[in-house]
């Protein structure tokens, strides 16, 4: 089962995230600051990460680049799910490493579509 890694601190989005995750049997550890994702990540490393642009601590491009900085997580893929999702943001967030970027609010199917390409994963 591939290990999904989301920064959301947004609860009832995250609570979305939960839901569909476990209907559609993906394993989820969820975080609420970029630095205790950046921790975990560092010592388990996550098939996909998903963060929010807006982090109370460190803005989600800027989590992503410390991800990638970590040995052995240089090639996570990460997809942002931003209510920032302008074409000058999803440019630059691309060009910075972003595998997708979704704005908000998303459709949980295409999100979940998403993580299945990027970790290799077949519709159970």
């Amino acid at each position: 089962m591939k290990r999904i890694f989301v920064a959301e601190d947004d609860f009832v989005i995250s609570r979305l995230y939960q839901i569909h995750f476990q209907r559609n049997q993906i394993q989820g550890s969820f975080f609420t600051t970029g630095k205790s994702m950046i921790e975990s990540a560092s010592i388990t490393r996550p098939d996909l990460v998903i963060l929010d642009f807006e982090l109370p601590d460190i803005r989600g491009p800027e989590v992503m680049r410390e991800l990638h900085r970590i040995p052995g997580r240089e090639t996570v893929p990460v997809v942002f799910v931003t209510g920032r999702a302008t074409p000058e943001v999803i440019d630059s967030l691309r060009s910075e490493g972003a595998s997708e970027v979704f704005g908000k609010p998303f459709s949980p199917l295409q999100l979940i579509q998403t993580i299945r390409n990027l970790t290799g994963v077949e519709a159970g």
